[in-house]
């Protein structure tokens, strides 16, 4: 696949834009293996026969899983649910709102997160789901997204869901199998979901993939405007490092503060491919292009570059 789906379920912080290009990236490998599905961007470009998708938000695999099965069910929920929100106004949002966070009905949690404020998922620290609806935007139009769901369906077939932390989850990786990982970042970690992420216990199980002979992508924090975040990832776990350009932080838009070009940090633990670690060779001052649709520079650290997205 040469191109990203458009989103069937809006995630913040979603790889859509840049799926292909980090697809470019894989290793050949056996399994694929997503713990922190989200929006799940990548998993048209999974490139295994058997793949495996897991989160900790139960009614986002849910939801999932019912696209993969039910697509027709999926579609039809949300078109009920966005009528009544054209005849009935914005007390039919809170309602629905209201509803979701007393069930976690996955129909439910899809048409929140195609007509709250900017897309954006956000639960308070008692796990409701609070964000307000967006009174300009009427969210996508039922007949868009009926296609949407079904050109999903049709893509995650064979895809594995399963409500788990990410170690369950990775518990059942070996040699061979390929991870691409997109854990809270720093900066967002809480917005989400209250339950605990400790980088310390993430890394030692990037450590734990090392030693069984699992390859690994990892997606984590980087840069927003002139704020850096910097995950303190150990040397040792990677091989190399890479800032993309992925566009402008939608929190500092909503917040209408400032744009702020967002950088993403992504690390490998195994080695880039010829064409690419090719450019290793070449001047430092002068960025040069790669066929995946980036500029590089490659920095002083070792195994360190800086790619950033052409427009």
């Amino acid at each position: 696949m040469g191109r990203s789906l458009p989103a069937v379920i809006k995630w913040s912080g979603s790889k859509r834009s840049i799926a292909s290009s980090l697809a470019a990236l894989f290793p050949v490998h056996d399994r694929y293996f997503e713990p922190f599905v989200g929006g799940g961007a990548l998993l048209p470009f999974r490139g295994a026969p058997k793949a495996f998708a897991s989160d900790v938000i139960g009614e986002l695999i849910l939801l999932w899983a019912a696209i993969r099965d039910h697509p027709n069910e999926v579609s039809e929920g949300y078109r009920e649910r966005w009528l009544r929100r054209q005849k009935e106004g914005h007390t039919a949002y809170y309602a629905i709102r209201e509803k979701f966070n007393a069930t976690r009905d996955p129909s439910d949690f899809l048409f929140l997160s195609r007509t709250c404020v900017n897309g954006l998922i956000r639960f308070n620290k008692d796990g409701e789901f609070n964000n307000s609806l967006h009174h300009t935007r009427p969210g996508i139009a039922p007949e868009r997204l009926h296609a949407i769901v079904h050109t999903w369906s049709r893509a995650i077939q064979g895809v594995t869901f399963e409500i788990a932390d990410y170690r369950l989850a990775l518990s059942k990786v070996r040699r061979g199998d390929f991870v691409f990982l997109d854990p809270p970042y720093e900066a967002t970690r809480g917005r989400y979901q209250a339950a605990a992420f400790i980088a310390t216990e993430f890394y030692h199980e990037l450590e734990r993939l090392n030693r069984v002979g699992a390859k690994w992508m990892l997606t984590y924090d980087g840069k927003a405007g002139t704020r850096k975040y910097d995950v303190g990832l150990p040397n040792s776990l990677y091989k190399t490092k890479i800032g993309i350009r992925t566009g402008n932080s939608p929190f500092t838009r909503l917040m209408k503060t400032t744009i702020d070009p967002v950088v993403e940090s992504v690390f490998l633990n195994y080695e880039l491919p010829a064409e690419i670690d090719g450019c290793l060779v070449q001047q430092r001052e002068q960025p040069v292009q790669l066929a995946v649709g980036f500029d590089v520079d490659d920095s002083p650290a070792r195994g360190r570059l800086e790619l950033k997205a052409q427009d």
